[in-house]
């Protein structure tokens, strides 16, 4: 007699968690001239405590004026350093080598000639802002950023739930809801100046770029491009968790 088959039961599948869901927000790259508003107060408040008051024209008000000239460049040297590497992105280890190189530099002009005796030798580079100036850029640039970081970027987010991706867009009917078995995620190489300095790494946020690939119906395939997210890190580990 042949022997009797065992019965095979099926495989339980995963159990879905009802009210899961994760939300992702992208930020535009204002969300990285936080260090420009707070470096503005700062020198608003230097301005303050050690400044002189001082008489442009006759029939004025006086201005209050910090008397050392470096005040000044520092915020216009920051001013350009965060224009310039939120548009300019370097990724990876050319980051790493472009970090490295500005840092070498600045050491050997401190220990040959020092940056106070270079800036000597250019008597015309005299920077001086007053203390309206700090406070009114500094104030603006707060508004506008905190505008866009907890109002504007909202507009749009990604909700994912077990097995599903959506993407929502507040105030209008645009909306896109997908259910694939098949997600990758891919976080591109992250830019030091930009995703670990700019972006707080230090002190447990940090930023960074997300690519969610994922099939459709029909046999095609979907990209979603998520820029500068909070904490990608634990973001990306939520979103594999839930969807795959």
């Amino acid at each position: 007699m042949a022997a009797p088959v065992a019965e095979q039961k099926p495989v339980p599948k995963r159990p879905v968690e009802d009210g899961v869901r994760l939300v992702v927000y992208q930020h535009s790259d204002l969300l990285y001239w936080w260090i420009v508003w707070a470096y503005g107060y700062f020198c608003a408040l230097l301005t303050w405590i050690q400044g002189k008051s001082v008489v442009l024209a006759d029939g004025n008000k006086a201005v209050l004026i910090h008397p050392r000239a470096w005040v000044g460049i520092s915020f216009v040297f920051l001013v350009m350093f965060v224009l310039v590497f939120t548009n300019a992105r370097a990724r990876g280890v050319k980051s790493l080598v472009l970090f490295l190189v500005i840092v070498v530099l600045g050491l050997l002009i401190q220990l040959t000639y020092g940056w106070d005796q270079l800036l000597s030798f250019l008597p015309l580079l005299l920077v001086h802002m007053n203390l309206a100036f700090y406070v009114l850029f500094s104030t603006l640039l707060l508004a506008a950023w905190v505008f866009a970081v907890f109002i504007a970027d909202r507009f749009v987010f990604w909700e994912f739930t077990p097995g599903g991706i959506s993407k929502r867009v507040l105030f209008s009917e645009g909306s896109e809801n997908f259910t694939s078995p098949h997600v990758e995620t891919m976080r591109q190489s992250d830019d030091i100046f930009v995703h670990r300095v700019l972006g707080l790494w230090f002190l447990g946020f940090g930023t960074g770029d997300l690519d969610i690939r994922f099939s459709t119906p029909g046999g095609g395939q979907r990209i979603y491009h998520l820029k500068n997210v909070w904490r990608v890190g634990k973001v990306e580990r939520e979103i594999n968790r839930l969807v795959t």
